[in-house]
């Protein structure tokens, strides 16, 4: 499948960064409002041979790409570059505890880090020496002579009245409070889609610039200018894939000795719209692989992970996206 980019400029307040399932799920109620049900329907029973497959990733800050899970240095190691660089122990153990910090890498780093161009060691000591051509910007690592986004949000906690999710209504004097994430004007967001059919979704794009992406949109929130971009394309050597989304695994497609990788537990809500009042649309939670993993897969296909059922409300069978989007 091919690999495309699609740009998200928020209109507003977010409540959240959109994950792949959020972003999966949007595509959905998108196929269905814009092709049909019937289209939706075919599509996901019989996604893993279907000429509209697709796979999404969670959406970054533009120009950033989650950092691969690494083990950067052993404490040997760090000490052994702190002697040879002359580094005080106590300025040692602040400098070393900075390679924990790392979340993100810019763009033109994590390219290369796909083919096998960025050196662990070479990092750490450049970490620790404060000198040489990589250089850590908050929770970003990234080249020294690069410009590179910021991280520039904040967050506020609004409150709202309760609703009671079976009756529909408000319930007298009941309050919650709820977080709204601001980003910068400047700042964009972005998420690949992976796919044999690109011209199938190009008007869901546009769609979803009405619709917007996640909860609350009622009240404002979650709604983004959705622009396709193109091709995304990118050069590869190292064994391991790194993985973009949420991923719900089948134990055979993995070597687990070689991965890397993180385990959430998740709990979704199904979009309330009207068909839905007075239905409760709390998901099952589910266990899945977290962005930034490492994973040495075993097996070659287009996809990999799972679609499972995790309710049936109201004779439909309300799936979780757990399919891995790997680079």
């Amino acid at each position: 499948m091919n690999t495309y980019k699609i740009v998200l400029t928020p209109y507003g307040s977010m409540t959240t960064f959109p994950d792949s399932q959020t972003i999966f799920g949007t595509i959905c109620w998108s196929i269905r409002d814009l092709y049909g049900e019937k289209d939706l329907e075919e599509l996901l029973d019989n996604f893993f041979d279907h000429e509209n497959r697709f796979v999404v990733s969670s959406s970054f800050i533009e120009g950033l790409f989650r950092a691969p899970i690494t083990n950067w240095a052993k404490l040997d190691e760090i000490i052994e570059i702190g002697n040879r660089l002359g580094t005080e122990s106590s300025e040692l153990a602040i400098r070393s505890k900075a390679l924990k910090k790392i979340q993100y890498f810019s763009e033109a780093l994590f390219r290369n880090y796909l083919k096998g161009e960025v050196d662990r060691k070479e990092v750490v000591e450049d970490i620790i020496s404060k000198g040489g051509k990589y250089e850590l910007k908050g929770s970003i690592l990234h080249y020294k002579d690069e410009e590179v986004p910021t991280l520039d949000y904040y967050e506020d906690y609004d409150r709202r009245n309760f609703i009671n999710r079976i009756s529909g209504t408000t319930d007298e004097g009941q309050l919650f409070y709820y977080k709204r994430i601001y980003v910068s004007p400047e700042s964009k967001l972005y998420f690949l889609i992976q796919t044999e059919n690109i011209d199938y979704y190009i008007p869901i794009f546009r769609y979803m610039s009405d619709i917007g992406i996640g909860g609350d949109r009622s009240v404002g929130v979650n709604s983004y200018r959705v622009s396709f971009e193109g091709r995304f394309e990118y050069e590869k050597t190292i064994e391991e894939n790194i993985l973009l989304s949420k991923y719900i695994p089948y134990y055979e497609e993995v070597d687990w000795d070689k991965s890397y990788f993180n385990i959430m537990m998740n709990q979704y809500k199904i979009e309330s719209r009207h068909e839905f009042i007075g239905q409760n649309i709390v998901k099952s939670e589910i266990g899945c692989i977290k962005e930034g993993s490492k994973i040495v897969l075993k097996q070659d296909k287009d996809i990999y992970g799972r679609l499972p059922i995790v309710k049936e409300l109201m004779d439909k069978k309300i799936r979780h996206n757990g399919l891995g989007f790997f680079l």
